[in-house]
């Protein structure tokens, strides 16, 4: 040990200083990851411990380019309106049932991950979980954690979509320079679907545990309405006096009002109350004309007091529901709302009677109410008024009407925070074409990864799937700096011969070691080194060492390589991980859950990887 220690030199003592001063920095989180990245490269720069050619190597690595171009897809994908898609399709198989939703939700999570993302396939599951619990009253946090959960195991199916293996790949692919041990040449990168059987039990054993562990964040609650929605109808109701309690009824084939035109039903139902949507016919009409004719069997969607509208079920054979069923996607406040408009001095409607507006069929609004001088009119009395300048419209309509409304400059919207899902699906199709073509592209090895699914990235923009501001704003350019600046850093431990050095005072341990002890070792290092300098730290700075480790108990190299990627993938407790973050706020989880639910998984995810090395490798 001694006479090892009387090796190092300057640059093996430079590269420990600045490997020890990397990890103070991760760990005590005094700077953000990426800052720690790029003041290392600076550090490596002002040392001279690598020529500039390599200091800049990691942005132009395969890995980076790798990585962006995943990133841009991923948005593509989800700006095609395919959360749209899989939400009807899950609620179609599942039939409202949660544990089913919940399963279903996990095997798409695991599946689309396996080729996007974590981040990606999680933030287009996202809404789609927001139309689930719109539908069905399910709670958010009992469907967001296992979905997440199983989007990261879902990484480990291939080795395009979660960053360690993409790294250990671009590293496997330029081993001249990552490391020094002997046999380095025989080694290629991972085939597309190598590790297909591991992440496959990894996958599987998750939503085992996933499927009787959710059942403990279930609250039992009730779902409530958001702050904005509820200061929204509260004033309405001062300044309208509107109640905005929204009911779903059901006629009867015996109704009374059944064939009454729409018009003659608000001539029937409760003042204040207005009919938002019908269905019938397998069809939603929103907003209904006043000329429909109301059918038997019809659902309606009325706005008002639900006191007074309970009551006039009652006095009509209307079945009132306990809550929004058929309307629930329809009319939820994400997809529709309550709007104001007032009408400008410039308009050239002033004058105009509101029935001559046709604003359901031309606008796709409907007027509740009118504000005029502290006095509000509605129903009947609406239609006659002529419109002033000043007057306040008390609107309902999707946000995608509301939004095409407000170019008019008839009217000022005074409604500017609304949600609106920009979605295409016209791009569909081309998304998820130069998708396959990029996939195709990697399974057949005509070209290197990163061309390939630099093709589908550029084909996406190129179609108009999305923007190319679009594109950059779907890059993690805080992950990209991470990479970047982190590549040098594992040069300089390979150039420096600080690797090499490291394994020579292991090694020199008068202890006899088994190869499945290293990788025990090392599943456990790997993971736990991940919490604190990121996965991708960990994996560039480990996965050389494993290398050489491998070379010196004549082990094979590949294998404590991918030990090394598929520990470092694991980090399930951390509540600052990007995929736990992106649901930390929508399913209202601590971080005390992030530990409780990620510790059994991380437990679990080291037993299967060791299991899974010894089968099928």
């Amino acid at each position: 040990m001694l006479e090892q220690l009387s090796t190092i030199n300057i640059n093996i003592l430079l590269s420990l200083i600045i490997l020890i001063f990397t990890a103070f920095l991760f760990f005590s989180r005094i700077l953000r990851s990426d800052v720690v990245a790029v003041l290392v490269l600076v550090i490596i720069g002002i040392t001279k411990l690598l020529p500039p050619e390599q200091l800049f190597s990691g942005f132009s690595s395969e890995a980076v380019i790798s990585l962006i171009s995943i990133m841009i897809m991923s948005y593509g994908i989800e700006n095609s309106g395919i959360s749209l898609i899989v939400a009807k399709w899950l609620l179609k198989i599942a039939r409202e049932r949660p544990n089913k939703i919940n399963l279903l939700l996990m095997i798409t999570s695991g599946l689309l991950s396996s080729f996007m993302r974590s981040t990606g396939t999680v933030a287009l599951l996202l809404p789609t979980i927001t139309k689930i619990t719109s539908r069905t009253g399910i709670e958010k946090k009992f469907l967001l954690l296992p979905m997440a959960f199983c989007a990261m195991l879902g990484g480990t199916l291939t080795m395009v979509s979660s960053t360690p293996l993409i790294m250990l790949n671009s590293l496997l692919a330029n081993i001249d320079q990552f490391a020094t041990f002997q046999h380095k040449k025989t080694i290629e990168p991972f085939h597309l679907f190598e590790v297909i059987p591991i992440g496959i039990m990894l996958l599987i054993s998750g939503i085992i545990y996933l499927s009787f562990a959710s059942k403990k964040l279930k609250t039992n609650e009730p779902t409530t309405v958001t702050a904005s929605s509820a200061a929204t109808k509260a004033y309405f109701k001062k300044t309208y006096s509107k109640d905005t309690d929204i009911c779903e009824l059901k006629l009867s084939s015996k109704s009374f009002i059944a064939n009454f035109t729409l018009k003659q039903l608000e001539q029937s139902i409760p003042n204040n109350s207005s009919v938002l949507a019908i269905w019938q016919d397998q069809e939603y009409l929103f907003p209904p004309l006043r000329k429909t004719i109301i059918k038997p069997n019809a659902i309606l969607a009325i706005m008002g007091n639900y006191d007074e509208i309970k009551q006039f079920a009652k006095d009509n054979d209307l079945k009132i529901l306990p809550k929004l069923d058929v309307f629930a996607e329809l009319l939820h406040p994400t997809k529709a709302g309550l709007s104001e408009a007032v009408i400008p001095p410039s308009s050239q409607l002033i004058g105009t009677e509101i029935k001559e507006l046709h604003m359901k069929r031309t606008h796709k609004l409907q007027v509740l109410a009118l504000f005029r001088n502290n006095t509000v009119s509605s129903g009947e009395e609406l239609n006659h008024l002529t419109l002033r300048s000043g007057d306040t419209l008390g609107m309902f309509s999707n946000w995608e009407a509301l939004n095409a409304f407000k170019e008019n400059p008839d009217f000022f919207v005074l409604t500017t925070s609304y949600p609106l899902d920009k979605f295409y699906p016209k791009k569909m199709p081309f998304a998820i074409s130069f998708f396959l073509l990029s996939i195709f592209f990697v399974i057949s090895n005509w070209l290197p990864i990163s061309v390939g699914f630099l093709i589908g990235a550029v084909g996406m923009i190129a179609t108009g799937v999305l923007s190319i501001d679009q594109a950059y704003k779907a890059v993690s350019w805080k992950t990209i700096f991470l990479i970047a600046g982190l590549i040098p850093l594992g040069l300089v431990l390979q150039t420096t011969g600080t690797t090499e050095w490291l394994i020579n005072i292991i090694t020199q341990v008068n202890i006899t070691i088994s190869p499945w002890m290293v990788q025990i070792a090392l599943t456990i290092i790997a993971s736990c080194l991940a919490l604190v300098i990121s996965n991708v730290g960990a994996t560039i700075l480990l996965v050389p060492i494993a290398l050489e480790l491998a070379t010196t108990l004549n082990a094979d190299p590949k294998i404590f390589a991918l030990t090394v990627a598929l520990a470092t993938s694991n980090t399930f407790i951390l509540s600052s991980n990007q995929v736990n973050t992106l649901i930390a706020g929508p399913g209202g989880y601590s971080g005390s859950e992030f530990m409780k639910f990620g510790i059994w998984m991380t437990i679990i995810f080291w037993i299967i990887t060791f299991i899974g090395l010894q089968l099928f490798f």
